[in-house]
């Protein structure tokens, strides 16, 4: 919304934005960070086991099947790089759609947003969620992701999340999955952003941007873990849709006058 209202119209990454993506990353570890070491621990005990050559011999913990199933959702993501000619890669022409000088698109992702948080609070409610995560949820997060991580007006965190809980995953380790994959996609992001921006950030927006982002995703975490503890996720939902339709109406504003 910012870049349409900008007057920027083309998808050429600022390097503000990735310092703000990786802040976000920050403020996320941080409010989590029993998760992350966690998923550290088990991440370097494979190289651990490797080199002892124990890899196999032992039963994997359910922390680090936890991690497995993380790598399996990544793997998907691969698909991004398949070469579409001039239009550069799969991931470019999802990304570019956002910037179409138009915010119809993102009205309608954000009431597609909005519709998966309602269903999400209305299965919360039913206590029917038992499940824990297999290599066949996992698959399909990945293939969602490809949709979830480019597409403006769509939530990554909350899309895996909201996915999950439809599927029947626990409240507790669909939250902590869409954490766990959210974070490495944010860092990425920002990381790619900095590198191939033609517009370098100071280093004093550097740090205000950084700290700013990621103070703002640290209180961001611990509310929405109040909101899911208080099964409130349906004012969550008609947040989504009060942004979706005032961004509909803009969106379609600005197609009838650039007609």
């Amino acid at each position: 919304m910012f870049h349409d209202f900008a007057g920027r119209f083309d998808s050429s990454p600022a390097a503000i934005t990735g310092v703000v993506h990786i802040g976000i990353a920050l403020g996320i570890i941080i409010a989590t960070y029993k998760l992350f070491l966690s998923m550290l621990t088990e991440f370097l005990g494979v190289f651990s086991d490797l080199f002892k050559k124990r890899l196999t011999k032992d039963s994997p913990t359910p922390a680090r099947k936890f991690m497995y199933y993380t790598l399996i959702s990544f793997a998907p993501m691969i698909f991004w790089l398949i070469p579409l000619g001039e239009k550069g890669f799969l991931y470019t022409v999802f990304k570019n759609r956002g910037y179409n000088e138009t915010l119809f698109d993102e009205g309608i992702c954000f009431a597609i947003t909005g519709a998966l948080v309602l269903l999400c609070a209305r299965q919360i409610k039913l206590s029917n969620n038992n499940k824990n995560i297999n290599w066949i949820i996992a698959l399909i997060i990945g293939v969602l992701s490809l949709i979830l991580v480019p597409v403006s007006g769509l939530s990554f965190l909350f899309g895996v999340f909201a996915v999950l809980i439809l599927i029947g995953v626990t409240k507790k380790i669909a939250l902590r999955y869409s954490f766990v994959l959210s974070v490495p996609v944010l860092v990425v992001m920002g990381i790619i952003e900095i590198c191939i921006s033609a517009e370098p950030a100071g280093v004093v927006a550097a740090i205000i941007g950084m700290i700013i982002s990621a103070a703002a995703s640290f209180l961001c975490v611990k509310i929405l873990k109040w909101i899911i503890k208080n099964e409130k996720l349906q004012y969550f939902a008609y947040y989504d849709f009060g942004i979706g339709a005032l961004t509909l109406v803009i969106g379609i504003f600005e197609l009838i006058l650039r007609r």
